[in-house]
């Protein structure tokens, strides 16, 4: 939405050199992954090692966003159809990830749940430190102020933190004093003689579109490095029955995972339009942006079922390693409704050029799940957009 000139970019560079450094030789080599995927579609169970693992550390939070497709209004473990909810990752699956592939030093994206109620975190942030790992905590940053001994001397750790609008819209929507707590708690961050890259997660709803900008301008005010206007996952009914029906005809599998995002979405787009155009009409310090190229987009991905308008091919397969909180290894995070063996009795190198994997990047090569138009992985993972 917004990109900042080279000089703000060098400035990044001087003021976060560990970070910039990792994110611009993960940029080079998933543009090499992905000009592999697309030149070697024979050689699905040969692939190189995962560029970067997205763990799902635990299932456990303590807020309960009405949005979240886990805890939510519709989530899978607050809806009527419960599905049991998974103990944290075993540390030795952690463990075996980094002796395995560490020394590639790839990316870590750690998530759940709530990454900073992980038991074992301050191990592994230890971990990355000396494997000289990056990772991007996805967090609702409730929690950092416990950490802040951890985080001052570890360059490797990332932040991103939701904040849903100002202070009265974000509380209405994640709980009242939050915002408060999280702004403390991103100032605590900024205080560091060594700062920090800290980025903003804000989730677009119905409640929230008409403050979009008055939040980037408070968030800017704080020193955050970096802003996502993230979008809600949202499937019809439609689109749920047509999931349910792929599985079972082409895996096997009856899903329950996607049951958490069925619902409408009903954002104002002429409002989230207005409010992009007054974000590119000022001027920034730090980078803006959506998984939208261009804010009528909005209307595609809300109200055009099945279609993504950007890409369909998901590079992610041939790029990124998703593990569940049980060391299930899934193909898609969001809905992790296929697994493919555990690490807790398989190796990474078994798992990932094992045959289930190359059935299913042969399978996704054909085509698209109906689910896949409402995945910012075709956003993030499609060609010349292969960013985080």
């Amino acid at each position: 939405m917004y990109v900042p000139s080279l000089i703000h970019i060098a400035k990044l560079f001087v003021k976060y050199p560990t970070h910039i450094n990792h994110l611009i030789r993960f940029k080079v080599k998933s543009h090499n992954r992905y000009s592999w995927a697309l030149h070697n579609s024979d050689k699905d169970n040969q692939v190189p090692p995962p560029l970067s693992y997205k763990l799902y550390l635990n299932q456990v939070c303590d807020l309960r966003c009405p949005m979240c497709f886990l805890w939510g209004k519709t989530g899978v473990y607050s809806s009527g159809d419960k599905l049991p909810v998974p103990r944290e990752m075993d540390w030795k699956i952690v463990e075996k990830i980094f002796h395995e592939t560490g020394k590639r030093r790839p990316l870590f994206i750690l998530t759940g749940g709530e990454p900073l109620l992980y038991t074992r975190f301050r191990d592994l942030a230890a971990l990355l430190k000396e494997y000289q790992s990056c990772a991007y905590i996805c967090t609702n940053g409730l929690h950092v102020d416990k950490y802040l001994d951890v985080i001052e001397n570890n360059p490797n750790l990332i932040f991103y933190i939701s904040l849903d609008g100002t202070n009265e819209v974000n509380d209405l929507l994640r709980g009242s004093g939050v915002y408060d707590k999280v702004v403390s708690n991103i100032k605590k961050i900024k205080s560091f003689r060594s700062s920090h890259y800290v980025g903003i997660q804000f989730t677009l709803q119905p409640e929230n579109v008409g403050v979009l900008y008055d939040t980037c301008r408070e968030m800017v005010g704080l020193g955050v490095d970096w802003i996502l206007i993230n979008l809600q996952w949202s499937l019809s009914e439609q689109q749920a029955e047509i999931y349910e029906r792929e599985l079972q005809n082409d895996f096997g599998v009856m899903p329950k995972s996607h049951k958490g995002y069925v619902s409408s979405y009903g954002v104002d787009i002429t409002e989230f339009i207005n409010q992009c155009e007054k974000i590119k009409s000022s001027r920034w310090p730090i980078y803006i942006s959506s998984y939208l190229q261009k804010p009528e987009d909005l209307n595609a991905y809300m109200n055009q079922e099945n279609n993504n308008p950007y890409n369909d091919f998901c590079h992610k397969q041939w790029a990124r390693m998703d593990v569940l909180s049980t060391g299930q290894v899934t193909p898609c995070m969001p809905y992790p409704d296929l697994t493919f063996g555990s690490l807790a009795d398989k190796s990474v190198e078994e798992i990932w050029n094992g045959m289930s994997y190359m059935k299913f990047r042969q399978y996704r090569r054909k085509r698209a799940f109906s689910v896949c138009s409402k995945c910012d992985c075709l956003y993030l993972y499609a060609k010349g957009r292969a960013r985080l």
